[in-house]
């Protein structure tokens, strides 16, 4: 079985924006996410922000709903079709491009903010991706992100779980090899010329909430179904990274 399989994206591109796919979780996230960071972002308007592997473009549109100038870049050519198509139906200008977090297409000191959600665990190439959005940041610039711990305990939740017995992700879709460890990532980015680092736990189970760990096996991650009325899951941010974590840091 291949693993880290990312033609997945390529697949299923067309259900981004269906409310009733497992892709149109992010949109759930973000609200968790941006409560985060709204503590160091209280206005997002005219700020000019890069979504690094950018999927469908569900954070994309969060931020240009907010004001923000917002580019967006995936490897994944029909997500970014999908992406422009679905900001030309909501009458929002998005930059869209097709391309590599290794490599991206912007000039140095661009961008205000860079965000990176769902991509770190998945890429080729991690300290090429956070140089590069350390290089197209402006001073005072912050790099918002999540990722996935590697630990035993992610691979239970993240992979054994959700993977191989609910089937709620496609099998292969992670490497738990690619996962990074809080200091790991602290000690790349510190050397890189990050500072002002703080990371949190982005915990998907509610504090280990038995009914939230049971809604996932019973349910799966997402119970909308057929116009019904979604009931999600809820989201802490805590001190728990075991899983999956979310941070800040800036480039001075």
């Amino acid at each position: 079985m291949i693993k880290n399989d990312l033609e997945y994206y390529n697949l299923n591109a067309d259900k981004w924006w269906k409310e009733d796919e497992v892709l149109y979780l992010p949109d759930h996230l973000n609200k968790s996410r941006f409560e985060f960071f709204n503590s160091y972002v209280p206005n997002w308007k005219g700020l000019k922000v890069l979504d690094v592997g950018c999927g469908g473009g569900l954070a994309c549109e969060f931020l240009a709903k907010r004001g923000a100038n917002v580019s967006g870049i995936d490897l994944s050519f029909t997500s970014i079709k999908a992406a422009q198509e679905h900001a030309q139906k909501s009458g929002l200008l998005i930059d869209y491009k097709w391309g590599t977090a290794e490599d991206l297409p912007y000039e140095e000191n661009t961008f205000d903010a860079v965000v990176c959600f769902d991509v770190l665990e998945h890429i080729a190439d991690l300290e090429k991706v956070i140089s590069e959005a350390y290089r197209v940041l402006k001073r005072n610039g912050m790099f918002l992100f999540d990722t996935i711990n590697r630990t035993f305990k992610s691979k239970v939740i993240m992979i054994w779980l959700l993977e191989d017995i609910l089937k709620q992700i496609p099998r292969g879709l992670h490497d738990w090899n690619k996962f990074i460890k809080p200091d790991e990532l602290i000690d790349l980015m510190e050397t890189t010329g990050f500072k002002n680092l703080e990371i949190k736990g982005f915990d998907l189970t509610d504090g280990t909430n038995f009914k939230t760990l049971r809604d996932m096996v019973f349910k799966g991650l997402n119970s909308r179904r057929h116009g019904d009325r979604a009931e999600l899951f809820n989201i802490q941010i805590n001190d728990d990274t075991s899983v999956c974590y979310i941070g800040k840091a800036v480039k001075l």
